[in-house]
C-alpha cells in the first residue's frame, strides 16, 4: 500500500512497534502496577522530548490521550462568563466548533469568525481592530493547519497581536507538530496541542498539551482524578502543574511507544523532515493540477509549505476515488462536512478526497497516484 494518509495517522516506525509490545509483555507477566514501577525513569523521557520539540519547559507539557482531549481540558478549564467572546478561523476543527457550540448553550459564550477573503486568508487587519476594539474577546482559538487542504494560516503574527492585546492564544497544532517547525516561544500561545499519531508517527492514544506556566493558575478543571485533585484532610487541592490537565488512568505502553517513535524523529532530523515533507508536497499538488479532471482545492498562497492536498475527480463521487484508489494500492481519506464545517459549507465542497505526504513519501509513489487518477480519468471519458 502506497501511503498518503499522514493527515490521519502517520506509520509508526519499528522501535514503537518493539516498545508498546515489550510492555505489554512485562504487563502480561508481571502485572500492569509492577510493569509500571520498572520503566517510569523512561517514561519520563517523553516529557523532555516533547519540550524539547516544542522549545518550552518540561514542566509545562503535560499527556493526553489525543487532541481532544488536551484542547477540550485547556478551553473547558478557562473562567467563562456570558458574553465572553472567542474568534475563530473558518478552517476550525468541527470536534472544537462542537465544544465551543456547547460552551455557547450553557455558559452563553459568543463565537465569531476572523475576517477573511474567499479563498480563506485572514485579515490581519481586521483582526488587530477587533482585538483593540472588543474587551469581551477572551480567546481566539486557531486551527493551525485546517484537515481540509493547504492553508497554513499565520499563527505567529496572530501570537504577536494576541499577546500585545492580552488575549488567551490556544492553538490547535494536531496538523502542524511534526509537519512544519513549531516553536511556542515565537509563536507565544498560552496552550497548544497535538496529538501523536498524525506527522510525530506515534501510536493512537497519545498527545500532548502544551500550557504556559504564567497561564496555568488561570485554569480551573472540570474533569479531574486522584492524580490531578487529590482529596486530603484539609479537603480537595487541585494539583498547580501541568498534571492537574492529566488522567490518572492510561496506557502506558503506548507512552512508550510515542516516545520511541519521537527519538527516531530525532535521529532521522526534524528539519529533514519538514523540508521533505514540503518539497513533497508541492510536488503532489504539482502533479495534481497536472490533471484535467482533477480539481485541487487549495488556493491558500502558503500552500508550497503544507503536506495535504484536497481534490475531487470529475465524474467520482470523492468516497469512490477512494475505493478505487484502494484497489490500486493507493491510500488516501476523504473529508466531510463534519471535519471543517465553516469552510466546506462556505466553499460549498462537499466531500473531497485528501491526500497527505510524509517524509518518507517518494517521488515513485505520486507518479503512482498521479498515473491511477489519469487512468480513472480515462475511464470516465471512455463512458
Amino acid at each position: 500500500m502506497i501511503y498518503f494518509n499522514q493527515a490521519a495517522g502517520g506509520l509508526a516506525p519499528e522501535a514503537s512497534f518493539d516498545a508498546i509490545t515489550q510492555h505489554l509483555r512485562q504487563e502480561m507477566a508481571h502485572g500492569a502496577y509492577t510493569a509500571a514501577l520498572q520503566v517510569q525513569p523512561e517514561a519520563q523521557k517523553l516529557y523532555a522530548l516533547l519540550a524539547d520539540l516544542l522549545h518550552c519547559h518540561t514542566e509545562e507539557i503535560a499527556l493526553t490521550t489525543g487532541n481532544s482531549h488536551g484542547w477540550n481540558a485547556v478551553v473547558t478549564a478557562m473562567p467563562w462568563k456570558a458574553g465572553d467572546k472567542v474568534l475563530i478561523t473558518r478552517g476550525e476543527w468541527g470536534g472544537n466548533l462542537a465544544m465551543l457550540q456547547q460552551l455557547q448553550q450553557r455558559a452563553g459564550i459568543a463565537l465569531e469568525e476572523i475576517p477573511c477573503d474567499a479563498h480563506g486568508t485572514l485579515d490581519m487587519d481586521a483582526l488587530q481592530r477587533k482585538l483593540a476594539t472588543d474587551p469581551s474577546i477572551k480567546l481566539v482559538a486557531l486551527t493551525w493547519v485546517p484537515a481540509n487542504g493547504a492553508t497554513i494560516y499565520p499563527a505567529a503574527a496572530i501570537g504577536a497581536l494576541c499577546k500585545q492585546y492580552g488575549v488567551t492564544y490556544v492553538i490547535d497544532a494536531a496538523q502542524a507538530l511534526g509537519h512544519i517547525p513549531l516553536d511556542v516561544q515565537t509563536l507565544q500561545c498560552d496552550a497548544l496541542t497535538a496529538p501523536g499519531r498524525k506527522w510525530l508517527c506515534g501510536p493512537r492514544g497519545t498527545g500532548v498539551l502544551y500550557v504556559r506556566r504564567s497561564f496555568l493558575p488561570q485554569l480551573r478543571p472540570m474533569v479531574v482524578d486522584h492524580r490531578s485533585c487529590p482529596i486530603t484532610a484539609q479537603g480537595p487541592q487541585l494539583r498547580t502543574d501541568t498534571l492537574v490537565l492529566e488522567q490518572s488512568e492510561h496506557a502506558l505502553s503506548l507512552r512508550l511507544g510515542f516516545k520511541a517513535a519521537l527519538e527516531y524523529a530525532q535521529q532521522t532530523g526534524w528539519a529533514a523532515r519538514h523540508a521533505a515533507i514540503a518539497q513533497q508536497g508541492q510536488a503532489l499538488r504539482s502533479a495534481l493540477l497536472a490533471l484535467p479532471h482533477v480539481q485541487l482545492h487549495d488556493a491558500d498562497a502558503q500552500a508550497a509549505q503544507c503536506g495535504i492536498a484536497s481534490f475531487t475527480v470529475q465524474g467520482h463521487a470523492a468516497t469512490d476515488v477512494q475505493s478505487y484508489l484502494a484497489q490500486q494500492q493507493l491510500s488516501v481519506a476523504v473529508h466531510t462536512l463534519a471535519f471543517t464545517p465553516l469552510d466546506t459549507q462556505t466553499r460549498g465542497l462537499g466531500s473531497v478526497v485528501r491526500a497527505s505526504v510524509g517524509w518518507q513519501t517518494s517521488a515513485a509513489d505520486i507518479a503512482a497516484l498521479q498515473q491511477a487518477l489519469s487512468t480513472l480519468g480515462a475511464q470516465q471519458q471512455a463512458a
